[in-house]
């Protein structure tokens, strides 16, 4: 019995070291905060559309294209967001992916350890490009 104890007692610790990320460990990190809207060349809001930054959650837009992104990364005055279209043609028609620089300002400074703040980025505005955009060469151009 002491030896399946103790067996578990590693697996267990283990499993805490490996599920520990870096700012667990001592980097520092700031907290951000993104909220925007996608919507695609004719002005209209695309629902459904995936908001990813680096590792963390994904995000959908909703019914009127809207997102709001909470994230933790490492200390920057920028976050790097994908936006992808996973569901084909149910939103208005497939659309390319896409990643953006999006410049944050400090909402909160730090107030202790490696916490180094709050950054936030609001009214960021996200055009989609068709995938089935046609690109007409100009015949006058040849």
């Amino acid at each position: 019995m002491k030896t399946l104890s103790r067996i578990f007692i590693c697996a267990l610790a283990a499993a805490a070291l490996v599920s520990c990320s870096k700012e667990q460990n001592g980097e520092p990190f700031i907290l951000f905060e993104v909220h925007g809207k996608v919507i695609d060349a004719a002005g209209n809001p695309l629902e459904g559309i995936n908001v990813i930054a680096g590792q963390s959650d994904v995000q959908k837009t909703n019914l009127n294209g809207s997102f709001t992104f909470f994230g933790r990364t490492v200390p920057s005055d920028h976050v790097s967001l994908t936006f992808e279209d996973k569901d084909g043609e149910n939103n208005g028609g497939e659309f390319v992916k896409q990643t953006m620089e999006i410049p944050l300002v400090v909402k909160t400074p730090g107030t202790s350890g490696n916490y180094k703040g709050t950054y936030f980025a609001g009214d960021v505005e996200v055009i989609m490009v068709s995938k089935n955009v046609e690109i007409n060469p100009d015949p006058d151009m040849n």
